[in-house]
């Protein structure tokens, strides 16, 4: 457990800066723009139940194909973490089976995978509603792309991204790393929870 250190004897300082400098490109990094975004939106006039925030917009409106080029590019450079992480844990000689990147129960991982995404899904669609109705909680607008035959396409892919960013770096690789560091489980837990939490604020408190 706590000891158990990769197979070239790394110390916990390189952990250490490894495991900080894997945040700093990444989710550490939204978390920071989160606050910000929330502070900025706490200190503006009006409520915050007023005011919006979207999850997947357009960057380039009335140009379809720049568009398209710039959210492919936007998916494409948010998955670089997850590709580092994972050149960082077969370097390691641990694998990507260490983080549960394995076929050895296809049919029964998505099965269970499926469960605990409706029943985390519902939790956070019933708290962010609660969290608006107080007042605590900006509008979260899913999406406002151009009607054009490749919005649904961008928007699964997009779905995808975050759904691989957040379990490999918060939940997979965040956790083995606390782990070597010496931290406890509940203590890595709760640093974990506290980091997802974190990079959604820009929606408000319900995020």
């Amino acid at each position: 457990m706590a000891d158990s250190y990769p197979q070239e004897g790394l110390s916990r300082g390189i952990l250490r800066s490894e495991t900080i400098l894997v945040l700093a490109l990444s989710l550490g990094a939204s978390a920071v723009s989160a606050l910000i975004s929330f502070v900025g939106s706490l200190t503006k006039p009006g409520g915050l139940k007023d005011q919006a925030a979207t999850l997947n917009g357009s960057y380039a409106p009335g140009r379809p194909w720049l568009d398209l080029a710039w959210q492919m590019f936007g998916i494409a450079t948010a998955l670089v973490p997850v590709a580092l992480v994972a050149h960082l844990l077969i370097r390691e000689g641990a694998g990507l089976r260490t983080i549960g990147f394995d076929r050895t129960r296809p049919w029964f991982d998505l099965g269970r995978g499926t469960l605990i995404a409706a029943g985390i899904g519902s939790a956070g669609l019933a708290f962010y509603l609660v969290a608006r109705a107080s007042g605590f909680n900006l509008t979260v607008v899913p999406e406002s792309l151009p009607d054009v035959w490749w919005k649904f396409p961008v928007l699964i892919l997009s779905a995808a991204e975050n759904s691989v960013v957040e379990e490999v770096i918060v939940v997979a690789y965040l956790l083995r790393r606390l782990d070597q560091l010496g931290w406890s489980p509940m203590a890595s837990l709760a640093a974990s929870s506290v980091l997802r939490g974190s990079y959604h604020l820009y929606q408000g408190i319900g995020g």
